[in-house]
């Protein structure tokens, strides 16, 4: 027995599809090592995934569940991430892909699901030599993307950027668009030593004319839609908070995985080094105890109707990133502890611990929990000094 034995799932989540996430996590904690030497998880553990309908959870054709499905979703990879965070991220922030497929028109999902149920949509991060250009037929896509998690694996890829000649370009930022993932060209840059198993390759797409019917303004589709008949917020609330939060369920499960692993070592320890653990334990404990709290108060904003439609005014938003990036940093600094004090033995060995600490680390670098915009923002807008853009 150990801590994490007894705690339960977000109130909103369905307990059942979170549980059966459990029975599979010793299937993924026996695959995680191999996943993380081969830089990418196992098609045994895609074929759970997709069969258990957990990257399907926000699909157009998802099945009624008896919870809040994209929390459902969150605390499900916060499961996987106990034992393997790789699995955890691309179900979290891969499998959220297909909310942004579900507000597309009929004709579109029908399009990118002509193959059959099992698709998986990719994204990638604009650099500065992605190009968008409008012609009569369609958008020509060319360039370079950056950080394109489950490219490998992808059947699509979704991509936006900047269209300057585009007849609407006067009305949106970015076009979104979609393209078969096997055009890609990948340049296998992703050499991180953490979080090594979701692949998140650089890509190139070559010289590529989209038709139009795949592409759309990125703003109308993230867009609110607070007269839209659904009984999931996820449906009527601008999609930002939801695609950019879903990665505190890995971030909290590698941190409780870390937790249980210094557990069973601490169990194999000769007496005296036990009583040297105990305060770095303890206070590790305690800071796990504190992200939880953030972590539901997260997902309690998030399931909030109320809060999601009017996050975009105010400093509701700023106050968000704030306690996302908080929360991050508890994780991060309570692996960290566990592992600056565990001694030149232990380092010298695989372990469960170490691969916790490599893959927290990376997931506590991305953009979308940095602490230092997300903390700077805030501050500045409260004392006057204008929100950094």
């Amino acid at each position: 027995m150990n801590s994490l034995d007894n705690v339960g799932f977000h109130h909103s989540a369905s307990d059942a599809i979170c549980r059966r996430a459990i029975q599979c996590s010793q299937s993924w904690d026996l695959r995680a090592k191999a996943a993380e030497s081969e830089r990418r998880l196992s098609q045994a553990t895609f074929n759970d995934l997709f069969e258990n309908g957990w990257l399907d959870l926000l699909a157009p054709h998802a099945n009624i569940t008896d919870g809040n499905r994209w929390s459902t979703l969150v605390e499900t990879a916060r499961v996987a991430a106990r034992t393997c965070a790789s699995t955890g991220w691309i179900l979290s922030l891969v499998g959220a892909h297909t909310s942004i497929v579900r507000r597309l028109p009929r004709e579109c999902i029908e399009q990118l699901y002509a193959d059959g149920p099992r698709q998986l949509f990719a994204t990638a991060s604009m650099s500065p030599s992605s190009y968008f250009a409008f012609e009569e037929a369609g958008v020509r896509v060319s360039g370079e993307w950056r950080f394109s998690s489950g490219i490998e694996d992808a059947t699509w890829l979704i991509l936006n950027a900047p269209c300057s000649n585009h007849p609407d370009a006067d009305r949106t930022a970015r076009f979104l668009t979609f393209v078969p993932a096997k055009i890609a060209e990948i340049s296998n840059a992703w050499e991180s030593s953490g979080m090594a198993a979701t692949g998140s390759h650089d890509i190139d797409i070559p010289n590529t004319l989209v038709p139009h019917s795949l592409v759309f303004s990125l703003e109308g589709v993230f867009a609110q839609r607070p007269m839209f008949e659904s009984s999931e917020v996820l449906d009527k609330a601008t999609l930002i908070p939801f695609l950019t939060t879903g990665i505190i369920g890995p971030l909290l499960g590698c941190a409780e995985g870390a937790v249980a692993a210094f557990i069973s070592d601490a169990e194999n320890a000769r007496p005296r080094d036990v009583h040297r653990d105990s305060e770095r334990f303890a206070h590790s404990t305690a800071q796990l105890h504190s992200a939880r709290l953030l972590y539901a108060s997260l997902i309690d904003r998030l399931c909030d109707e109320s809060f999601c439609l009017s996050i975009t005014s105010g400093t509701k938003m700023l106050e968000f990133k704030r306690d996302r990036a908080f929360m991050a940093e508890q994780c991060l600094q309570l692996v960290q502890r566990l592992v600056a004090r565990s001694g030149a033995s232990e380092l010298t060995k695989p372990s469960r611990l170490q691969r916790h600490w490599r893959d927290i680390q990376v997931m506590a670098a991305h953009r979308d929990v940095g602490w230092y915009e997300s903390m700077q923002s805030y501050g500045n807008t409260i004392l006057g000094m204008g929100a950094i853009h």
